[in-house]
């Protein structure tokens, strides 16, 4: 063969393996939407971490965050616009089940991926206040978080469900973000404001530095109503000091659902094989958002309650001798 022709195969060969190579490395790159929380919560943060950990590990995932919240992002993954999302163990418990604000719109696309920290539900009141418990927020301003919000519908509408009471109870009310809660405390418009989040709570912290708090009880016969409603919920105390400076000095007996990362079932496994991997292995940088989650063992992050597991994540729990 001449020297023209030995070249002409060459460069015909090397065309022919670029052509294999170029689009199996363009299919490699998944994109994945993360449907997060509501600005200023814990949330929207948090996904940010998340997103970064797994990029960081794993470049050909590219994890885009989106604005969201636990009842949204249910909403969404039911609907197929979301791969990723923030949820609670009661809220996936509601929907796959199809009870509570499920109920008509079951659907078994969540999928449990894993677990990140305790989501407590935290009711504060001005220390100078006469509130002692919820029912004596009847007649009362409040700042409520926006509807669609767990914090909402799990949160308030649930404890005054069980109290016998309904928001139409309460005195005037204002909706929205975490933020808007708190000025509308600081501006003495709302006399409580209440949020499922981590401990300690920015919203709590922020409030606590112009004015004296306390947190308002969830009593054991009030718990034994909740759970009758949801068994996904987990009772929780509030240790004393955590706020000292904020008002509160003695133990808060609430209750929370763990924050949960949830994944779809049309995302394919080797997506959410690779999330899952990330997560546990680069856990350590969670500690930045949540300090709650110090320490956190891949057990825990693994914790199995009875939920599906996405089979991406349950290969790598088994893997590890999480699952078997």
């Amino acid at each position: 063969m001449s020297i023209r022709k030995s070249l002409i195969a060459l460069v015909a060969v090397g065309s022919l393996a670029a052509a294999l190579v170029a689009p199996t490395a363009a299919q490699q790159k998944v994109s994945l939407v993360f449907s997060a929380g509501p600005t200023g919560g814990s949330w929207t943060p948090l996904a940010g971490a998340t997103a970064e950990v797994v990029r960081k590990k794993f470049p050909e995932l590219d994890v885009q965050v989106e604005p969201g919240a636990a009842l949204v992002n249910m909403e969404k993954m039911r609907n197929d616009k979301a791969d990723l999302g923030w949820s609670m163990t009661n809220v996936l418990q509601d929907a796959r089940s199809g009870k509570g604000q499920w109920s008509g719109k079951q659907t078994d696309k969540a999928l449990y991926v894993a677990t990140y920290y305790p989501n407590v539900w935290q009711l504060v009141v001005p220390v100078d206040s006469d509130i002692r418990s919820i029912k004596d927020l009847k007649g009362k301003p409040v700042s409520l978080p926006a509807r669609g919000n767990t914090s909402l519908t799990d949160g308030w509408e649930l404890l005054l469900k069980v109290n016998g009471m309904k928001l139409e109870d309460l005195g005037s009310k204002s909706y929205g973000p975490i933020t808007a809660n708190v000025e509308a405390m600081k501006n003495r418009q709302a006399l409580a404001a209440g949020w499922f989040t981590v401990v300690p709570g920015s919203f709590i912290l922020d409030l606590g530095s112009t004015m004296k708090l306390k947190m308002v009880p969830v009593s054991d016969a009030e718990f034994v109503k909740i759970k009758e409603h949801n068994p996904g919920f987990v009772r929780h105390t509030v240790k004393a000091g955590t706020y000292g400076e904020q008002g509160i000095k003695e133990d808060v007996l609430t209750f929370q659902a763990p924050t949960i990362l949830i994944a779809s079932a049309k995302t394919p496994a080797d997506a959410i094989y690779k999330v899952t991997k990330a997560i546990i292995e680069g856990r350590n940088d969670f500690v930045h958002v949540a300090k709650s989650m110090a320490g956190i063992t891949p057990q825990e992050m693994g914790r199995d309650y009875g939920m599906p597991y996405h089979p991406g994540a349950a290969k790598y729990y088994k893997e590890i001798g999480i699952l078997k």
